[in-house]
């Protein structure tokens, strides 16, 4: 046997291999989100999915994960999933406002308690409700819904340990009426701009302050310009696992219980490892030199009869009273079995 017929069957053999060690996958999903590749809540819960259904079903479906947005920034992503281009994307509720103006109803301001508090409600007939409403009005199906992190009041002139505090401050937030009736509603001075901002904004005394979840806080250095934090968690950011509803239709019965099971499973790795990360993110901040206000249950009350009227008045507005009650009924009907009477 000559070296060139030996080479080929060399390389005949190895391929057979491979073939045989890689699944031949019969069905793709495309899955994105903004989140980057690492060690984070986000990915460990793509991760999650991934290895869930292509356990599950053998090597009949293969998840890819676009990590750092390379499937565009959210909005972007929601509408190719919208559009069928992408299967699957891990947005924020803010995200699909432009596509079904009812999710707005989720920015109540003090809505939840606790993340404990807000997971339940996550389960209720009345998230079911709204998922099943988007999914008749834009053909996106919600799988399950995560938590996006509770959003807390930053500045350098005080700490906020009352409504009172806020009085006066100039506060740095998203361009959104929501956000803006909620801090005016305290006589605070609401100051639309782009996150980009908030650090030279601040260095120029444009700014006394922000709001962000602590992670965010954190990672993008924003504690460098700041001085004082309240975790008064005023807003809670909602994820969605979304998916193209053609195309989860086109699945058989095996492979949506499946899908579904995944998708409850990585919102509750996002979920466990935000709250499990927390302490980590306020101890990296209080090494900063921030000085951190624990608020109590107590003090959110109070935060609470002063901010969340205006933003009910604009909401109901927008999306409807009986909407707005609903939520906040559901809300408060999980109280009990959390925290007793």
């Amino acid at each position: 046997m000559n070296m060139f017929f030996k080479g080929t069957l060399a390389v005949a053999a190895a391929a057979i291999m491979m073939s045989a060690a890689s699944p031949s996958f019969a069905k793709s999903i495309k899955f994105g989100m903004n989140a980057p590749q690492g060690d984070n809540p986000e990915w460990n819960a793509l991760v999650a999915f991934k290895n869930h259904v292509e356990y599950k079903t053998e090597g009949g479906i293969e998840v890819k994960l676009f990590p750092s947005a390379q499937l565009g920034a959210e909005r972007a992503c929601a509408e190719q999933v919208q559009q069928g281009a992408v299967e699957v994307c891990l947005v924020d509720t803010g995200a699909l406002a432009g596509f079904y103006k009812n999710i707005q109803v989720l920015s109540v301001p003090y809505l939840f308690k606790s993340s404990a508090h807000a997971w339940a409600v996550f389960d209720s007939p009345f998230f079911g409700d709204l998922a099943e409403n988007m999914r008749k009005d834009t053909g996106i199906r919600t799988m399950s819904w995560g938590e996006n992190g509770f959003r807390d009041f930053t500045n350098n002139v005080r700490p906020i340990r009352t409504p009172a505090d806020l009085k006066g401050l100039k506060i740095r937030v998203m361009e959104s009426p929501v956000f803006m009736r909620f801090v005016q509603s305290f006589g605070a001075a609401a100051t639309p701009m782009p996150g980009s901002e908030i650090i030279m904004a601040a260095k120029q005394g444009v700014i006394d302050g922000q709001e962000n979840p602590a992670q965010v806080n954190y990672d993008y250095n924003l504690m460098d310009v700041q001085k004082y934090m309240s975790t008064d968690e005023h807003i809670l950011g909602v994820h969605a696992y979304i998916i193209n509803d053609k195309f989860f239709n086109s699945l058989t019965d095996d492979e949506k219980a499946i899908i579904l099971e995944a998708a409850t499973l990585a919102a509750r790795v996002e979920n466990t490892a935000k709250l499990a990360g927390a302490k980590k993110y306020i101890d990296l901040i209080k090494a900063k030199g921030v000085e951190v206000h624990m608020t109590t249950m107590g003090e959110k009350s109070a935060f609470a009869k002063v901010s969340q009227e205006p933003v009910l008045e604009y909401l109901r507005e927008q999306v409807g009273a009986e909407l707005v009650q609903g939520l906040l009924d559901t809300a408060k009907s999980y109280e009990p079995a959390l925290y007793g009477k």
